[in-house]
């Protein structure tokens, strides 16, 4: 059943996060109420479903960019498989060594400003340049969505192929190592989104029956609904994290700054340690 959303935090307040699925809600909710018919207005709004539909809103991605970067390289190798060949001979031999494992590369985000917005959409995040050159396994861009820490993981294949020589009564043990880097950073990202945004009532109570639709410009309508509120700017970010521009061509365009700090650890390097001991 659908209930009048709160209205979200502003801009600027402690939580940094700007609840545009909110507000949309409630714009749709008041839009409603404005221009309900007779026989709509006789609905409960308890008893009706809101759905927003995002089809024709054009979402674009800027490069993130990303700043106080350190790495460093993790004191310990992750050993990811050891074993032993036994020669009881009196004469070498020749052992084939041959595996195949893999380790996780690791991406965590954490976002001090941004948006919360739908499920169905995200907002993509390309990697910085020191991370795809190390092919650490991830994709070309990350997906964030609305929470405020998100993480990920990725796969990344090791192979050894090789072949070990053991002296006569002795013994080799081998282990593959690979060495592990972290990188730190802030980044920061804009979003841009133009175009309508729809909303669809429906009754809940009667099998989804189809109530009323409308619909409005994305950016004018955030717009209005930040101005509602008209609430001081943070002195330590003065710049909103949404705003409104108007372009040359007179569209007007939502623009999101979503910013924070993210790690990545990966592998770079992988070992093959033999050592040998009498038996």
């Amino acid at each position: 059943m659908m209930k009048p959303p709160k209205p979200p935090k502003p801009a600027g307040s402690e939580s940094e996060m700007y609840d545009l699925q909110a507000d949309l809600k409630i714009w749709a909710i008041d839009t409603f109420l404005l221009t309900a018919t007779k026989e709509q207005k006789k609905y409960d709004l308890n008893d009706l479903d809101l759905r927003l539909i995002w089809d024709d809103v054009v979402v674009t991605h800027e490069p993130a960019e990303y700043f106080d970067e350190q790495i460093h390289r993790l004191p310990k190798a992750q050993v990811l498989f050891s074993t032993t060949f036994r020669n009881n001979t009196d004469s070498d031999q020749e052992y084939s060594f041959r595996t195949e494992r893999c380790t996780r590369s690791i991406a965590e985000m954490e976002i001090q400003r941004g948006v919360v917005i739908s499920k169905e959409m995200s907002l993509k995040l390309t990697l910085p340049n020191n991370i795809l050159e190390a092919n650490a396994g991830f994709r070309h861009e990350l997906s964030l969505g609305s929470a405020s820490r998100q993480s990920t993981e990725e796969e990344l294949t090791w192979g050894v192929d090789t072949r070990i020589i053991v002296h006569a009564r002795n013994a080799a043990f081998a282990e593959v190592k690979v060495a592990e880097e972290q990188m730190t950073s802030q980044f920061r990202l804009v979003t841009t989104m133009q175009g309508r945004i729809r909303a669809v009532f429906v009754d809940a109570t009667r099998n989804q029956a189809f109530v009323k639709y409308i619909e409005g410009d994305l950016a004018t309508i955030v717009e209005t609904m930040l101005s509602k509120r008209r609430q001081p700017s943070n002195p330590v970010n003065p710049k909103p994290q949404v705003w409104v521009e108007t372009r040359k061509n007179g569209n007007r365009v939502l623009m999101i700054e979503t910013s924070g700090k993210c790690m990545f650890r990966f592998g770079v390097h992988q070992e093959v340690e033999v050592n040998q001991k009498p038996t």
